[in-house]
């Protein structure tokens, strides 16, 4: 009896609710009771019974009020209902909350889909932006963690290095390039001769900007012809910013020869052509990268150098 007592209060709490959040809605999204019962197809005094707590919808209504208020079934028998202006900004708290890849696919779509539709506020482009603003934290707290999880491993390799100088200027693009020198020069100072901190700690100038630095720890460095070939990347990048374009054609030279299995110099040579207005040249540089990339069969890769060739073509004819 005393089972059946509470089983039937509880329904009664629930029914309570319905009408609590139905009125909760209707009042975030600035409707009467007489445009909400048009949109359901039943009466406005309907409305009000309900929200009175006099009467509540039917099972076969539900289903129409849920999907008018953008909110799940369940939602309007909950105590306290979150009211959203619409789907979308909905579906944004749903992420906001979970940082699932899956909700933030499903906000975008539904934040696109409401942009088509042309009945959007601004406050939803807003909204739009916050749920971008979310998936770029969570994709960086993703890639750190990877990247501490292979640094993390005993295993010493070529993706080792690579991964540690890629954390070193992801750190430098949020705002913690100091913290990462920092970080190198200890594991330098404690090993020199190790040359994956040799090469870190470049990185690691390269991407705070003290290309003095860079060239200062390249000149005259020993080492395995990979390094020798990284360190000769980073000493012709510092030339560039420094513009003496002269020594950094030398140092990218010299990388290509040292390590032919890496386009970086390549790319460097023809954005620094570009940014010198010589467009004849950067166009056979262009043309240079494809080569390259075609001739390992990186297809896909070679739109943008493509699109970057046609672009100096054009500026050559125009010029």
């Amino acid at each position: 009896m005393v089972s059946r007592a509470r089983n039937q209060e509880k329904g009664d709490t629930m029914e309570n609710n319905i009408g609590k959040n139905i009125k909760k809605l209707r009042e975030v999204r600035h409707v009467t009771q007489e445009q909400l019962a048009q949109a359901i197809n039943i009466s406005f005094q309907a409305v009000s019974k309900w929200e009175n707590g006099a009467t509540v919808p039917d099972t076969l209504t539900l289903p129409a009020i849920a999907a008018y208020f953008d909110v799940s079934i369940d939602d309007l028998f909950k105590p306290e209902v979150d009211a959203y202006s619409n789907n979308a900004q909905r579906l944004l708290a749903v992420y906001e909350a979970s940082h699932d890849r899956n909700d933030f696919i499903r906000a975008d779509a539904e934040f696109k889909k409401l942009f088509d539709s042309g009945d959007y506020t601004r406050d939803d482009i807003r909204a739009y932006g916050v749920l971008n603003e979310y998936q770029m934290y969570h994709c960086r707290d993703l890639a750190l963690k990877q990247y501490e999880k292979v640094l993390a491993e005993p295993e010493r390799d070529t993706v080792t290095c690579t991964v540690r100088q890629q954390r070193i200027y992801m750190l430098s693009q949020i705002g913690r390039g100091e913290q990462a020198l920092a970080e190198e020069r200890e594991r330098f100072d404690a090993a020199p001769e190790d040359s994956e901190n040799l090469l870190a700690l470049t990185a690691a100038l390269y991407w705070t900007g003290r290309y003095e630095e860079v060239l200062e720890l390249c000149a005259g460095v020993h080492g395995d012809v990979s390094t020798q070939g990284t360190l000769a990347l980073y000493a012709g990048d510092a030339c560039r910013k420094l513009g003496r374009f002269e020594e950094a054609f030398s140092h990218w030279e010299r990388a290509a020869e040292l390590a032919p299995d890496g386009a970086d110099p390549l790319f460097s040579m023809a954005f620094c052509l570009h940014e010198q207005g010589k467009y004849g040249e950067e166009a056979a540089a262009w043309e240079r990268v494809i080569n390259w990339l075609t001739g390992r069969g990186y297809v896909h890769e070679c739109a943008f150098p493509r699109e970057q060739l046609r672009r100096a073509r054009e500026r050559l004819t125009a010029g």
